[in-house]
């Protein structure tokens, strides 16, 4: 109790209250009276699980015992959402379920009403809790940056993933190559021209020595 009287008003109404609406909710809901005359009169009844919105409000209320239960115990719980976010949409799940469920079912009985008020101080005892944690703005800030998480998170997720670089064309990648080969044929061929100068200058001087006898004999 010292660890329930610890948490705030809202917390404690919202415990006080699921934990009595689940206990009720196995009472009759919806009962019947019947007389068969000679065999016998008697009653007939369903709790508020007999169908799938009883079902679903006594399990959110079990969730939302068991969450406040963890709080007390200081326990993490890994969910991406604040107490206060998750104490507010359980109980207004929970009210909600309730009342439609009470206006919709034939023969509600003493059982059903006081589920119906007992699910009014759950949410009741959430929006006390929201209040404590800053107000429906701080809820819905909450909201909208959590929703704002996931979207990103999805876009990342669904980009395209980018294009690997292409290998370079064969002809750039033995450009070098018909360079390093051309390199040596240009040398040869400036090689073989001086070469031939060299020949030619060579054959003239020859030339020249051979001629200067003769002209010193017509002499």
């Amino acid at each position: 109790m010292d660890r329930l009287k610890a948490l705030g008003r809202g917390t404690q109404l919202m415990f006080i209250a699921s934990v009595l609406l689940l206990i009720i909710s196995f009472f009759n809901w919806q009962e019947v009276d019947f007389d068969l005359g000679a065999l016998g009169s008697g009653s007939a009844g369903v709790s508020a699980w007999d169908d799938i919105g009883g079902i679903i409000m006594g399990i959110l209320t079990i969730v939302l015992i068991a969450r406040i239960v963890a709080r007390m115990a200081a326990v993490d719980v890994p969910i991406p959402v604040s107490f206060a976010m998750t104490s507010d949409v359980l109980g207004v799940l929970i009210f909600i379920i309730a009342l439609l469920k009470n206006l919709t079912d034939n023969y509600s009985t003493w059982a059903s009403y006081v589920g119906v008020v007992l699910a009014l101080l759950v949410a009741v005892g959430a929006w006390l809790e929201a209040q404590d944690a800053g107000g429906m703005e701080a809820l819905k800030s909450e909201a909208t940056s959590f929703g704002g998480s996931g979207g990103g998170a999805a876009a990342a997720a669904s980009a395209p993933a980018a294009p690997a670089p292409s290998a370079a064309p064969p002809a750039q990648a033995s450009a070098p190559a018909e360079a390093t080969q051309s390199a040596p044929s240009a040398a040869l061929d400036e090689g073989g021209g001086a070469a031939e100068q060299t020949s030619d200058a060579a054959d003239q001087a020859a030339d020249a020595t051979s001629d200067e006898p003769s002209n010193e004999q017509g002499a």
